[in-house]
This record gives C-alpha cells, structure tokens and sequence, in this order.
C-alpha cells in the first residue's frame, strides 16, 4: 500500500460519481448488488483454498461452477476502492448466473496471502480455478509446473480483448511466448508539477517541455527564484527520475530493456543517467529535501500538496493529494517525461502477475474464466475503475475525452488526465524494480553517496556490477 495509500481518499471523495458509473455501464439490467452483498461472494477467514478440479460440483448439478479468490476483502470504510471492486465482480456473476456458477472469495491475507498458498498448493499438484495474485508474480513457479493456462491464445484471436489487457500483453510475454497473466489495473507513473510555483519562477512548465534539456533550464529558474524544484529520497522517487531518464534515447532504451538480464552496468547509457541524477537532481536540492526513503518517508509528496515544492515524482493515483491541499487544487497538474526527441513523451505504465488461471480446468469452467477476465478488462470496467479513483486501468481503448467529461470532482479530472498523459506516451516502459528486480535496490542505495559526493558514477557502477557478479 505504500504508494497507492492515497488512493482511498480519491474513492472517498467520488461516491456519488460510483453509484452514477455502476449505473452506466452494468453488465446486465437487473441492478446490481451493493458492494457488501454475500450472495454470491464467500469472505475467506484464511487463506482460501486452491479447488482447481475439473469435476467440481456444481451449484445446481447442471451448470459449471468456477471459484474466484481476490483479496479486496476491506471494509468500504477502510477502503472504499474493495468495495467498489466487489460490486463489479458480483454484476459479472449476476450477469452469467443462468450459465455457470461464479463464487467469490475474498481472502483476508490479501494478495500475499493468495502467492504463499499458492506456493503451497502447487507442491500438491492444486490451483486456484482463478485469483488475483494483486502483482504477486506466481507464474515462474506455476508455468514450470504446469498448473496454469496460457491466456496468449485467447488474446490474439480477441482484438478487443488483447486492447483491454494493452501494456500487459508485451510485458507478460514469457521468452517460449506464453501470456500467464494480464490485469485490470496497472502502475501508472509520471509526474505532477505545481503550475503556480513554474509561473512564480518564470519557468516553462513541463507540458511544452520537448527534451530534458528545458526540465534542466526549469529546475535552474526555480532555484534561482528560491523555489525548491522538488524533494527526492533514497528510493521511490529518485528511481521513478532514474527510470524515467532511462527513456530518453534509442540506446538508453536499449540498455533498459535487458532488465534482469543486465550483465554489467558499466554502459555509457548508465553512466550517462547516473551522472544526471546526481548533477541535475540530487545535488540540485539541499538535504532537508532529500530523505532517507522507506515506507514512512513521504516529505518529498506531502512538501510538495504543501506548495514547498515544484515537482513531485509519484504515480496518477496521487490526483487524490490535490484535494484541499495548501498548494491550492487549481495549481495541480499532471504530466509526462520529456526525451531527447524533440516532443516525444515517456511514462512508466507496470502491469505485472494478477489474473491467473488453472491449467486444470475443464472446457466449460475455462470459458467462465477467459469470459471474467474479458470482462474485466473491457472498455467499460477500465472506465470504472478510473473515474471512480480506483487506478489506472491498461485499456488502450478507453475514451478518456468522454472520460473526462462524465467526472465532476477536479480530482477525478486530474486522475482522468493523468491517465491519458500515461496512456498516450510515446514510450512506455516498466518501472525500476520491476525492470531490474533486486538491482532495484542496489541502485537505490547509491543515490546518497552520489548526493553528498562520497561516492562517484563510477563508484557506484563498479559496486552495481560487484553486486550482479555476487548473485551469479
């Protein structure tokens, strides 16, 4: 929950724009069962049990019956995004209840909870029928067994299917060319920048920016004007600044996309980004801006809906961090990263492990299943998902313009925004540690030394590739 712990204030804020989207775009006239309707869905005291079987019972000895296992088990007042999500998954089961029998379950150890029991069944030859293992990635595991269904397939003969998984379907590929898992929601990344401070300082704002070069000329008239052009720290944002700086070129993308398979990171292309960070980054704000990183450093995000700050590099679920702020809502606004082609735009759009199915199922169970995801990833559900402040959805054929023009609440046209900027970017790529794994780490903790000079670029390459040939 870290970086998405803001999100709920968003869903909070836009209850009365859920009950108009369920409204909307239901998958079947009846009305749709509130979000804490039992019905159909089984709360799940442990672990949910894995009851993959291709003679499962039935709830009516006719039609087939299918087990979901998800882990937005919240309450509406923790989180009201579980609930909403809840509500969804019972409209599909509601919709489908003359066909086959679709139980949910929400499992109280979450999405982690749903991997390790996964884990364990797996050694007994056991799956979940389907789950949503919430970026928990099991398919190493479970394809090397057997134990789950290519989605690949059902993917390419569905245009409409393979748009609504969009980023998921490349980054999920495996090298045998397999497609484990897709999800409905994904990590979408920019930047978000006060516009009021940009105009105090007399400086482009970032959305007629064409190369790095006018953020450069940027950050130096906002120090100039005593602004402080953002707050970093020893993690998450300075690595969504490295990511992105990793988008800027033909070759740096290159570099970038061996991702775990990087065997040494003493290429120019790393160097070069590392030498941006310190010098146009890190040694651009004093110390009390940059922190130590972690869970419970958040100064550089709260500085910055504080109006102490320029820029905050964080995900588009922070539009709800706009809401009442003393940086003024009106000043907020979303964007993308520059490159060094003159207009071309990069965003980090991560998808990762969610919907994951039995290989184990029969005919009819599979088709409930493939049927579920395709909902889930439809036009309509994406819609939902954004305009009620639930995140960032991978549909490539949503129509944000009309998106935008259904919200009301200037937090949801900001998340609405945000989410186009991603989608429309020139270049999208994974973010740091889902691109470079436990590297991700490694690297992070460099960017203090590099800050305070006790250490140099090639300081910390040497130590970054000391640290690949330690894991071989």
């Amino acid at each position: 929950m870290k970086r998405k712990s803001l999100a709920w204030l968003l869903c909070a804020a836009m209850t009365a724009l859920m009950l108009a989207g369920c409204g909307n775009s239901a998958e079947t006239a009846d009305s749709p069962q509130p979000a804490e309707s039992k019905q159909e869905e089984q709360p799940a005291q442990e672990s949910a049990p894995a009851e993959s079987e291709a003679d499962a019972q039935t709830a009516d000895g006719e039609l087939p019956t299918i087990t979901f296992v998800h882990g937005y088990y919240h309450d509406e007042s923790e989180w009201a995004a579980a609930a909403q999500m809840r509500a969804i998954y019972q409209e599909f089961a509601d919709a489908h209840k003359d066909e086959f029998h679709f139980v949910i379950q929400a499992d109280e150890t979450g999405a982690e909870g749903i991997y390790n029991t996964a884990l364990n069944d797996i050694s007994a030859g056991e799956f979940y029928d389907i789950a949503d293992f919430g970026g928990w990635d099991i398919t190493p595991v479970a394809s090397a067994a057997g134990m789950i269904l290519d989605l690949k397939p059902y993917l390419d003969e569905d245009s409409s299917f393979k748009d609504g998984v969009g980023v998921c379907y490349e980054q999920n590929l495996t090298e045998d060319g397999n497609i484990y898992s897709v999800r409905e929601q994904i990590e979408g990344v920019g930047f978000w920048y006060n516009e009021a401070l940009f105009k105090q300082a007399g400086a482009d704002t970032p959305d007629v920016w064409n190369t790095w070069d006018d953020f450069n000329t940027a950050v130096d008239k906002l120090t100039a004007a005593g602004i402080m052009p953002f707050g970093l720290n020893a993690g998450w944002p300075a690595n969504i600044l490295t990511a992105a700086y990793l988008q800027r070129s033909a070759d740096s993308r290159s570099f970038y996309a061996e991702g775990k398979n990087v065997e040494s990171f003493k290429q120019t292309a790393f160097a070069d980004t590392l030498s941006f960070i310190q010098k146009n980054a890190l040694q651009k704000i004093d110390s009390a801006n940059f922190g130590p990183g972690g869970d419970d450093d958040e100064a550089y995000r709260s500085d910055f809906f504080d109006g102490k700050t320029a820029m905050l590099f964080n995900g588009v679920w922070d539009a709800g961090g706009s809401v009442a702020c003393e940086a003024g809502a009106e000043n907020i606004k979303p964007a993308v990263f520059p490159t060094e082609e003159a207009g071309k735009k990069a965003a980090l759009l991560s998808g990762g492990c969610g919907y994951v199915v039995s290989a184990k199922l029969d005919e009819a169970q599979t088709a409930a299943a493939v049927e579920f995801i395709k909902y889930m990833t439809s036009p309509e559900v994406a819609a939902r998902i954004i305009e009620n402040g639930i995140g960032m959805a991978p549909s490539t054929a949503v129509d944000y313009e009309a998106l935008a023009d259904s919200v009301e609440a200037p937090e949801a046209k900001l998340l609405v925004e945000a989410c186009r900027l991603c989608q429309s970017a020139d270049y999208q790529a994974l973010g740091l540690g889902n691109n470079f794994g436990d590297a991700e780490g490694e690297i992070q903790a460099k960017y203090a030394g590099l800050k305070d000079g006790s250490k140099t670029v090639e300081d910390a390459v040497e130590e970054l590739d000391a640290f690949l040939e330690a894991a071989e």
